[in-house]
């Protein structure tokens, strides 16, 4: 899924999983070759509690919705 917001393309993978791995994240290079400019992504799954693979890709509990 992507979210247009601010001029920046967010994109967000929805898996079943308690443990997301970063390579679940290569996708969302393909926005760099959009015009806009890619935002913060996220990865919403079965995770307990937030958390990140880094500065611009966030892990996403589905409860924290």
């Amino acid at each position: 899924m992507l979210i247009e917001a601010d001029g920046k393309l967010h994109p967000v993978e929805i898996k079943k999983t308690a443990h997301p791995e970063k390579r679940m994240t290569e996708a969302f290079s393909v926005i760099d070759k959009a015009h806009l400019q890619r935002g913060t992504g996220a990865i919403i799954c079965l995770a307990e509690g937030l958390s990140a693979f880094d500065r611009d890709t966030l892990i996403v509990p589905s409860w924290f919705i």
